[in-house]
């Protein structure tokens, strides 16, 4: 089978498209894992900051204590395919909530929700917290 000019250049394109289609440039941060980086009563609200960078929630709870929540949205491979991926596949979420009494780590807490917990739990998905 002898490839045309046309042919080649579908071929080329459709190829690029699917990369394309299929790579990402999200900061990916894997919190399942770095979760075991954080010590309570012994990590700081710094050091925290540098693992984790800005927290995507932050809540004052009252009493000294200031509530960190980080959370990241995982897609299988098949629900990042373009154009049918929302119907594929599935979609989890990795949560870590850290509690801070002063500049000091009281709990840390991480979990995975599926999609619909996660929409259950009310977690503010808007704008970056301030961290400062």
């Amino acid at each position: 089978m002898r490839f045309t000019t046309v042919s080649r250049c579908l071929f080329l394109l459709t190829t690029l498209v699917l990369v394309g289609g299929c790579s990402s440039k999200e900061y990916f941060r894997h919190l399942a894992s770095d979760a075991c980086l954080v010590t309570p009563q012994k990590s700081t609200r710094q050091e925290i900051q540098a693992y984790f960078g800005p927290p995507d929630k932050k809540q004052n709870l009252g009493n000294g204590l200031e509530e960190w929540t980080y959370f990241q949205q995982n897609k299988s491979l098949l629900r990042k395919t373009p154009y049918v991926g929302s119907k594929l596949g599935s979609e989890y979420y990795d949560v870590l909530i850290i509690v801070f009494r002063g500049d000091t780590v009281n709990l840390c807490n991480y979990r995975m929700l599926s999609d619909l917990e996660f929409k259950d739990s009310k977690i503010d998905t808007g704008p970056k917290a301030d961290a400062n």
